[in-house]
């Protein structure tokens, strides 16, 4: 057994379906990283949920005149479904309103209040005199402190990124009804941060050379602002109630409570597993490698508050890495749940198969600068690249080998330089897309995959097996060694294609219960079977009716 490595995506609000940016910022890569983990031998669990509390469920609530409730129930599903047939594998997708989730959260709560990193103090609250009620920070607008730009919540700026407190904001007003709010005192928990400066400086300094730059230079530069204790409890009803006797009235806020949340996933796969108390290895033992991958939205959650929590608990692991992506923007536009400009993976899901949108957004993948999701360069990558150059390799190999060789891969017969160099050139593909996606590098991985693919056309034409019958069983064996290994390699980006591929070659088991330095290995003589097209051709009508639906 390899190392036990812990894969962990940040959790979407279960206020709407998921949208492609979505999946890019966090689900996508974490679950090639898992698979591939797995396959190179590596204890792996891979977890996450949704986040149903706080203001954006409450706030959808109110609007549709439903209870919370209601509407995250029916967002985990429609979440947990897409993200289940897009092939994301993970072991488990829980939510944050589960008995244990709050258990957990509470137990943690304690802990931190019993070691003086959690305090009580008075502070003004921003409260609507004609809503009759405080204001959370996703219910205050106004004009973002750093940047200018309007619209900015209470606890964030979606135009600069800026984590916001709420009495920062420049000319505030009630998201509800618009009323300036006015302030008055409330006691409330906060979270001392502040005595965590130094160790958290310490351990991100230690980073700098493992982290993506702009995770480290993002944290590094909110550390030398100096921190500030946060408060850590609302005025609300929905949400996580405060454990302590006389505080009924007021919940964990979401930003504590959710991040509690990757304990008691692990919690709940244990338990469900029937060892209630593994769970402990993967926090506690320092060999377990933990890996968050998250939206740049998320970095300061994940690189400071959450490892500030970490520390007081006193017992558990901080992050060995947080994978920030910039952002996907839209056709050149951001996007925006509110305004429902989106394209959702649900209603993708409908119309395309899984796999090519797996493939242009590893691709196009938004690792250290915004990234665009065009509809026009999706159906361009797909035919140009998808069909014409990794799926019409394979095609070509294999029915060559269906329709001149009686449907079974040949035994080869004298291997000459082009042949070896060809061998040669799979293990090399092998390692660099290894190494590559274990540095998280996810669009230098797949793109080493498809320049294999283009190196087996290019070997497969200059050897003509069709005109030259005497070196014809060799360059198929050859060819059929690259399809194999490709079958491998694709498994972590392309999962449902690359286990057609594997089948078509005559495999009877998983290709993901492979080892991935077995795609080193040469095929064996045998059937090939079920030989079909990988990848279709999307044709611009189809386009055209999906970029339709953003025009509306």
């Amino acid at each position: 057994m390899g190392k036990r490595t812990l894969v962990t995506t940040a959790w979407p609000y279960a206020n709407g379906p998921l949208h492609l940016g979505h999946l890019a910022g966090s689900c996508l890569p974490a679950d090639i990283f898992a698979r591939y983990n797995r396959m190179i031998g590596n204890e792996t669990l891979m977890i996450s949920g949704t986040d149903e509390h706080g203001t954006p469920v409450s706030m959808l609530a109110e609007l549709e005149d439903r209870s919370p409730k209601e509407i995250v129930d029916e967002y985990h599903e429609i979440i947990k479904r897409s993200l289940q047939e897009v092939g994301c594998s993970y072991d488990i997708f829980t939510r944050t309103t589960t008995k244990n989730h709050r258990e957990t959260a509470q137990e943690f709560f304690l802990r931190l209040l019993k070691h003086d990193f959690i305090y009580e103090k008075i502070m003004e609250m921003a409260y609507c005199p004609k809503c009759k009620k405080f204001l959370p920070d996703r219910y205050m607008e106004g004009e973002c402190p750093r940047c200018g730009a309007e619209g900015a919540r209470g606890d964030q700026c979606d135009e600069c990124g800026r984590t916001l407190d709420i009495m920062e904001l420049i000319n505030p007003y009630c998201k509800h009804c618009g009323t300036k709010p006015e302030m008055r005192k409330s006691k409330h928990y906060f979270l001392r941060l502040t005595a965590f400066q130094d160790r958290l400086m310490s351990w991100i300094e230690t980073n700098k050379d493992l982290w993506r730059p702009n995770v480290y230079n993002f944290t590094i530069n909110w550390l030398k602002e100096g921190l500030e204790d946060r408060p850590i409890t609302r005025d609300l009803e929905w949400g996580v109630p405060v454990p302590v006797k006389g505080k009924e009235d007021k919940v964990i806020y979401v930003w504590f409570e959710a991040v509690i949340g990757y304990i008691s996933a692990t919690k709940q796969y244990f338990a469900e597993e029937g060892k209630s108390e593994a769970w402990r290895v993967w926090w506690e033992d320092p060999d377990t490698e933990t890996y968050y991958f998250i939206g740049k939205d998320n970095i300061p959650f994940h690189t400071i508050i959450w490892p500030a929590m970490l520390l007081g608990h006193g017992r558990l692991n901080i992050p060995t890495n947080v994978l920030g992506n910039e952002f996907l923007n839209l056709e050149g536009g951001k996007f925006s749940t509110s305004k429902n400009r989106a394209v959702w993976l649900n209603e993708y899901l409908k119309h395309f198969d899984p796999d090519p949108l797996r493939y242009y957004l590893s691709i196009n993948m938004p690792e250290s600068k915004d990234a665009n999701f065009t509809w026009d360069e999706f159906q361009r990558r797909n035919n140009e690249e998808l069909v014409s150059k990794l799926g019409n390799f394979a095609h070509r190999v294999i029915s060559f080998i269906e329709k001149f060789h009686d449907g079974e891969i040949p035994k080869p017969e004298i291997l000459d330089e082009k042949d070896l160099a060809m061998l040669k050139e799979i293990e090399i593909s092998v390692d660099i897309t290894g190494d590559s996606i274990q540095n998280c590098e996810f669009k230098k991985a797949i793109a080493r995959v498809m320049k294999l693919a283009s190196f087996g056309n290019q070997y497969f034409n200059e050897k003509e097996p069709w005109k030259d019958k005497a070196t014809s069983k060799t360059t198929l064996y050859v060819s059929a060694c690259i399809v194999r290994s490709l079958s491998i390699l694709m498994a972590p980006f392309l999962p449902f294609s690359a286990q057609r591929l594997w089948i078509m070659l005559g495999y009877e088991h998983s290709v993901h219960e492979q080892r991935w330095d077995s795609a080193k290995v040469h095929v064996k003589s045998q059937p090939i079977r079920d030989v079909k097209p990988l990848f279709r051709i999307i044709q611009g009508e189809e386009i055209a009716e999906q970029r339709a639906k953003l025009d509306r």
